[in-house]
């Protein structure tokens, strides 16, 4: 039988999740219509035998990939080249989904041709176990819409609201970086310019889990991980300079304002560095990159990442100083997400 849906699962050293996580994509009235791929990004835990019991109890659904260690994008992309499915979803292993609503988007992707599906997403904290509902659009649910039409209102979201058709990703040859952390920026933009269609439905299904020491979004984590950042910005400012000749310029509009938040990003970032040293020296230096590109010369730049250029990023510096200092308590993450809300409203 022809799958529907194939859901990869990246995992490394999921152990004491994979567990967790799989009940929940697993109903006996969608089972035959999907394809899980659970991929071990050699873990050197029990991951994989944990995840083949689920194999054996699900053979014509769930397949375990064991592979050596490349990272996360690696694991997606070796999603993307097993996959089977019409569709292809990421859910990654520590994470989980809302079974009754995967019910319904499958059963939508069952009557439904479209390129690209959004769904609003859960924010699991890991010390309060709140659970946040977000990206919820003021747009029709369940209608397909021209992409371009659509898209200044969408934006780029995260990975977690995203299912595409799946030959979006083959046919275009959609790979994206191994060995790096933040890679998930590359697997939501780099499909964008051959989307022709797109819908809104208004349910959630993922559940992403933050709050936690481990995950690289923790701001000493990205300090650690700098470079990978870093990396994965100059690679996204590569592919909007080569974009193809078929991209809509809503979708280039959009994918400038999605690397002008990656600029604030990075100067978040470098200025969070201790060493002060240090910290003058990376700032002087990707301040030059950007200045080299002509940023502030590019008018479909946001603003606030002009002033971070024209200034080197040091009028930040008081701000990002008390935010790393509040950043663990609940309401400062609150207004922190008011703030990046309202930097995404910004005018270019």
């Amino acid at each position: 039988m022809e799958k529907i849906l194939t859901i990869t699962v990246p995992s490394y050293n999921t152990e004491q999740y994979i567990d967790e996580c799989m009940p929940y994509l697993i109903d006996q009235t969608i089972i035959d219509d999907i394809e899980i791929l659970v991929v071990s990004d050699g873990s050197k835990d029990k991951t994989a035998a944990v995840a083949n019991k689920w194999q054996e109890r699900y053979p014509q659904s769930i397949r375990v990939i064991e592979k050596e260690n490349g990272g996360h994008g690696s694991t997606i992309n070796r999603g993307i080249a097993e996959a089977t499915g019409k569709y292809f979803k990421v859910v990654d292993g520590d994470d989980w989904v809302k079974t009754e609503n995967l019910v319904k988007l499958v059963e939508f992707l069952k009557s439904n041709d479209v390129d690209l599906i959004n769904n609003p997403y859960y924010e699991h904290d890991e010390e309060t176990k709140d659970e946040t509902l977000m990206m919820t659009l003021d747009i029709s649910s369940d209608k397909i819409n021209d992409y371009a039409d659509i898209v200044e209102k969408i934006k780029i979201p995260p990975m977690h609201t995203i299912t595409y058709r799946t030959s979006i990703l083959k046919d275009n040859n959609i790979r994206i970086d191994e060995k790096m952390f933040y890679v998930d920026v590359e697997y939501i933009a780099y499909p964008l310019p051959y989307v022709k269609n797109q819908v809104y439905l208004d349910f959630p299904v993922y559940v992403y889990r933050v709050n936690s020491d481990t995950q690289s979004m923790a701001i000493g984590n990205m300090v650690k991980n700098r470079n990978m950042h870093l990396t994965m910005l100059k690679h996204i400012w590569e592919f909007i300079k080569n974009l193809p000749k078929v991209t809509e310029t809503s979708v280039k509009r959009v994918l400038h304002q999605r690397f002008s938040e990656l600029i604030v990003a990075q100067y978040v970032i470098d200025l969070s560095i201790d060493n002060k040293d240090i910290r003058r020296r990376e700032l002087s230096e990707f301040t030059a990159f950007l200045r080299e590109e002509n940023i502030s010369q590019n008018s479909e730049i946001l603003a606030v990442s002009k002033m971070l250029v024209s200034t080197g990023g040091k009028i930040f510096y008081p701000a990002v100083k008390f935010r790393n200092f509040a950043q663990n308590k609940k309401t400062w993450r609150n207004i922190e997400r008011s703030v990046l809300n309202r930097i995404k409203k910004m005018k270019r």
